[in-house]
């Protein structure tokens, strides 16, 4: 289980999260999905894909890492310690997603076990959250819903630049469709990407007019 707390800055050997967060990344969408569709089996496919969209974000797994104390255990090199990397989003994401996949194979694949942990621990959550509307938008998934069903085309994404040092790092992101651009920028590419894709609905509704 340390290794999935472990930074690869603090041991660039096999002995840290990298591989641990990929297969996590895995478990915690089946988890998420399988939640949604038992909660809500009325809801359309592109309703399901709205919400797993946000609960499987960097912001809202962060934030669960933090209500675990995650933070506290995370182990980085000195340089990132004094960065305050434990607060960054992705690493926690990441380690929030390491930690399944340590629990997983830990629990020697007891898939049955994970999935009633993952539950007991977050359903609620999850299912409260959902019920506030307090979840972000998903622009870029509502813009290529919208574009395909009208066109038949995806917009696209190119970044611009990023910049910064490394925990601190601004992108910039141009969305592309037909001929229309417009631009977003984030802490992230993600993030970036949801900016853009707003921006390109606006542009879109403004077009309508």
């Amino acid at each position: 289980m340390k290794k999935a707390f472990t930074h690869i800055s603090y041991s660039r050997s096999a002995e840290n999260y990298e591989v641990l967060e990929f297969l996590g990344d895995a478990l915690v969408n089946f988890l998420t999905v399988s939640l949604l569709v038992e909660a809500f089996p009325s809801k359309r496919e592109g309703e399901l894909s709205q919400l797993k969209s946000f609960l499987i974000s960097e912001e809202f797994l962060s934030q669960m890492a933090k209500d675990l104390e995650f933070d506290r255990f995370i182990l980085l090199s000195k340089g990132e310690e004094l960065k305050g990397s434990k607060n960054n989003p992705s690493i926690l994401c990441d380690v929030f997603e390491a930690f399944w996949a340590a629990f997983y194979l830990d629990s020697n694949k007891d898939f049955k076990l994970i999935k009633e942990v993952f539950e007991k621990h977050f359903k609620s959550k999850i299912l409260s959250t959902i019920s506030s509307n307090s979840l972000k938008q998903d622009y870029k998934t509502v813009l290529q819903e919208i574009t395909q069903k009208k066109w038949r085309e995806r917009p696209l994404y190119k970044i611009l630049s990023v910049e910064g040092p490394e925990h601190k790092k601004s992108f910039t992101i141009e969305c592309n469709f037909r001929d229309l651009k417009t631009i977003g920028r984030g802490f992230n590419k993600k993030h970036a990407e949801q900016e853009a894709a707003k921006h390109m609905l606006e542009q879109l509704k403004n077009d309508k007019k």
